[in-house]
């Protein structure tokens, strides 16, 4: 039998592609999840991320983040153009930066709760838990993120821009917002610009049609509720 009336929960238009590189766009969170995802080189392997979700009028954006491990906790270094040494955050200092600024801006009292309870945390497992408890509440909370391009495979892939640094005397701080309530607090950097002009103004590279070149996307226990 058709149902005519079916028309007036029909969806007009697709929402469910991916965000473009290199925009700010107004977004609304929806919520983080711990997820388990099997390894493309070796399916033996399983890996937990967290993923966190938000979706906007002109598409959506996860960003996975894996678990740390103790080598996460190792700081790297890289020779830069002058020939100098610079030693670069490690990923669990990452990680760290990442939560507080996305629970920090969504949830601030929620944030300085999870930020007294801390202490109690075993595992990245309990930080999840925290996050997932105080950010529940904020779900379908309107905000703005920033998108950059990283080039992954030859192929240049959405992304949150690195907002972790070092100060010369090897302290960590927040270099940058990927997250805001308010767009004006969230911009480009002069070297960013360079990058998405580059990309931009680059010719597009004849490839064979495959669905490899489908854009899809990545697929990639003490009780916190008390934090609300």
């Amino acid at each position: 039998m058709m149902d005519f009336g079916s028309l007036a929960n029909t969806q007009a238009t697709s929402g469910s592609k991916r965000l473009k590189p290199w925009g700010i766009y107004p977004v609304k969170f929806k919520g983080v999840e711990v997820r388990e995802i099997t390894g493309k080189k070796d399916p033996t392997m399983t890996y937990k991320i967290l993923t966190t979700k938000f979706e906007g009028e002109v598409g959506y954006y996860n960003e996975d983040t894996f678990f740390p491990t103790e080598a996460s906790t190792k700081r790297n270094t890289y020779t830069n153009k002058e020939g100098h040494e610079k030693e670069m955050p490690s990923g669990f200092e990452q990680i760290m930066t990442y939560i507080a600024q996305l629970a920090g801006v969504l949830n601030p009292d929620g944030f300085k709760k999870m930020q007294t309870a801390s202490s109690k945390f075993k595992s990245f497992d309990d930080v999840c838990k925290a996050l997932e408890t105080i950010l529940k509440p904020k779900i379908d909370t309107d905000c703005y993120i920033k998108i950059v391009g990283r080039n992954r495979d030859g192929r240049i892939q959405p992304a949150f821009p690195n907002i972790t640094a070092l100060n010369k005397e090897g302290k960590v701080f927040t270099s940058d917002n990927f997250i805001s309530l308010k767009p004006e607090l969230l911009g480009f950097s002069e070297y960013e610009e360079t990058q998405m002009k580059a990309v931009k103004e680059a010719k597009p590279t004849t490839m064979p049609t495959t669905e490899s070149n489908v854009d899809t996307p990545s697929e990639d226990n003490d009780d916190f509720s008390d934090l609300l």
